[in-house]
């Protein structure tokens, strides 16, 4: 079976980050099975290094993210929490490591999903999260958090989004869209648009039957990829060309939404709906005197003490896009 070639985008983004994102749509006419939409790809052959995207399998519409094993532990990569329909398993092939796939949330042509990764800091180890938003439903999924085994790993190489055809479908045409790509820096917090793409094929022997059937560019906002069947480049591609595109300077997510559903002298609640870009971290105030700060993302609710009725307690979210939202309420009986 002949394969069709990968083409490749590459974003200018060669520095340490601590958040990546991207949005990616299939075209009706642009899905076709075994290919793999890769969004976000960093640190190839490095410490840490891994992929994120959404993949038209045999068995259905997945959302993938995997991460290759470290160089430096023998320990292995943990599932640190899985979502709902998440499924684990190590993976071998082009090296070893954790892979993730989820086929329950699923995807749609025609459709914006942003894929948001994040790492942190944790026990000497680093926490990889993957979430998904759905824009036309407008609901987010955490689909997965890794624990690697090796302390301070950030994003650290220049991102990349590819299009492959992994099962030797060539004569079938493959297309993604891409937009709204940032990096945010370590250094000093701010984001990198991903104004600019490098834009490459990989011609090969594998590919011989289709290695002129492939295209990239702009179209509005996005760039897109397609590789197979019967297309052929636009005049002056050639095999690797620069694009820029129209990109906000952040991302343009809503911070965090979120109401106290309960204020105790022992305990404080609240809630966050799936429409709310997700929650990072909480931070708990009483008297104007922190009390809790966590890292978590799926507690939602906080043990106190020295709460009196009448007392004003504090509830601090931040989201993984690293904006901040703040509550009080009084303590009732």
């Amino acid at each position: 079976m002949a394969r069709a070639p990968s083409v490749w985008l590459r974003y200018e983004d060669g520095f340490a980050g601590d958040i990546i994102h991207q949005s990616v749509r299939i075209p009706d006419d642009g899905a076709t099975l075994a290919t793999y939409y890769c969004c976000m790809q960093w640190n190839a052959g490095m410490e840490g290094g891994g992929y994120c995207g959404i993949q038209d399998h045999p068995r259905g519409k997945a959302f993938i993210y995997s991460i290759w094993d470290p160089k430096k532990s023998k320990d292995p990569i943990k599932a640190a929490f899985t979502g709902v329909g998440t499924e684990p398993a190590n993976f071998g092939g082009e090296g070893t490591g954790l892979r993730s796939m989820n086929f329950s949330v699923g995807w749609e042509t025609g459709r914006w999903y942003s894929l948001v990764s994040r790492r942190w800091d944790q026990n000497d180890h680093t926490y990889f999260g993957f979430w998904v938003h759905n824009e036309t439903g407008n609901e987010w999924d955490h689909l997965i958090t890794m624990d690697f085994p090796v302390k301070d790993v950030t994003f650290t190489s220049e991102t990349g989004s590819f299009v492959e055809d992994w099962q030797g479908t060539g004569d079938n045409k493959r297309t993604a869209e891409f937009r709204q790509g940032f990096k945010r820096k370590t250094s000093n917090g701010t984001w990198f648009p991903f104004s600019t793409a490098h834009f490459s094929v990989t011609q090969e022997a594998a590919t011989k039957n289709h290695n002129d059937n492939y295209d990239a560019g702009v179209k509005g906002d996005c760039y897109y990829l397609s590789t197979g069947g019967t297309i052929s480049p636009t005049p002056n591609l050639g095999t690797s060309k620069t694009f820029n595109a129209t990109t906000a300077s952040q991302p343009i997510e809503a911070a965090i939404e979120f109401s106290i559903a309960s204020a105790k002298p022992n305990l404080v609640e609240w809630s966050v709906p799936k429409s709310s870009t997700p929650q990072f971290k909480y931070t708990i105030n009483l008297g104007g005197q922190c009390v809790a700060s966590e890292t978590k993302q799926e507690t939602t609710s906080q043990a106190i003490q020295g709460g009196k009725v009448g007392d004003t307690v504090e509830v601090v979210l931040e989201d993984i896009l690293g904006n901040t939202t703040s509550k009080t309420a009084k303590i009732t009986g």
